[in-house]
């Protein structure tokens, strides 16, 4: 009998436990299973920006902050880390931690012209990976209006930089920035040689331009429009192949004698290497989904800047072009600096 009972017992207190496993395991099965980069982000981010504040990649990136913070929900702060064409900041964002939490706004200097100009880079192309195109902006060449008699147009320049190889000098926001290819560029076209004074910014180098310091400059059209306004500078020409609404009355230089001229500022987000995937397309989502925006393409398109959305493997592709055509024209010109 005491077998009998002791039996019974034994079967009660395995059936109670595997009731409790049974429940155990529904609870562990109901429970869902976060993904990598589910609970990104949740603290601050920093936007990291190679350009000191007032040109137009300071002007974009500063917008872009604000709607990616109010997207995703934390605070997210742009860093101002000027210097080496933006090499600076790109390397520390190369060296930082790959999980989202420092973000490049890459100009088309770090990204794609650096890697052919620098002997002393503080990252390898690869160490940085895209995220999405953000935005490009038209370029135009720009005198000072004291010279307006000298330089009524681009013909006049060239003609007085091939009777004087040398002699015509033109600011730039930096070596290897879109200010300092678009004049190499047209250089190349026309055949001339101009003398380049960079500068560490747009700011700066409109500074030097204003105070008769430089001939000419390629200034992003956002930066050059207040002082063009004014009267203190002149337009002469536009960079890409399509005339700016801002100023429809300056020809590019395409209609200037140089059919196979095209030049624009573009910028796109890039992470460490290494940041997790979901990361990446959680951050492109939420750039597409702000570029998409009414107000958004209406405030950009003020500043004369078109947003540009895209996969991160078509941004990737946009600059594996980019690198191809500017390695080329770097190669070309024996264009250097180890500074």
């Amino acid at each position: 009998m005491k077998s009998n009972k002791f039996s019974l017992r034994r079967r009660a207190l395995s059936g109670a436990i595997s009731l409790a496993l049974l429940a155990t395991s529904g609870m562990l099965i109901s429970q869902p299973v976060k993904a990598e980069g589910d609970d990104y982000p949740t603290r601050t981010i920093s936007l990291v920006l190679g350009y000191p504040a007032g040109g137009i990649n300071d002007v974009i990136a500063r917008r872009l902050a604000v709607d990616l913070a109010e997207e995703l929900g934390v605070a997210v702060i742009v860093e101002n880390k000027a210097g080496a064409n933006g090499a600076i900041a790109a390397g520390s964002v190369a060296r930082s931690k790959p999980d989202g939490y420092n973000i490049m706004f890459g100009a088309i200097g770090q990204v794609s012209v650096n890697q052919f100009l620098r002997d002393d880079m503080p990252y390898e192309p690869d160490d940085l990976l895209p995220v999405g195109k953000v935005a490009e902006a038209n370029n135009v060449l720009v005198i000072n209006a004291a010279n307006v008699d000298k330089f009524p147009d681009v013909a006049a320049v060239v003609k007085a930089a091939k009777a004087d190889p040398g002699a015509i000098t033109y600011a730039s926001f930096g070596i290897g920035s879109s200010s300092h290819l678009s004049a190499e560029m047209l250089a190349k076209e026309a055949n001339i040689k101009f003398l380049h004074v960079p500068y560490k910014g747009s700011s700066p180098a409109m500074v030097g331009l204003l105070g008769g310091d430089v001939d000419i400059m390629f200034d992003s059209i956002n930066t050059a429009l207040p002082h063009i306004k004014s009267g203190k500078i002149i337009p002469l020409a536009i960079t890409k192949d399509t005339r700016s609404a801002a100023l429809p009355d300056v020809p590019t230089l395409a209609e200037s004698g140089y059919p196979d001229y095209k030049v624009s500022s573009w910028f796109g987000l890039h992470v460490a290497k290494g940041t997790p995937r979901p990361i990446i397309d959680k951050l492109n989502a939420v750039l597409r989904k702000i570029q998409a925006k009414p107000e958004i393409i209406e405030y950009f398109s003020r500043q004369n800047v078109d947003m540009t959305p895209s996969t991160p493997e078509e941004y990737g592709a946009f600059v594996e072009t980019e690198n191809a055509r500017w390695g080329a024209l770097i190669k070309e010109l024996n264009l250097k600096t180890s500074n």
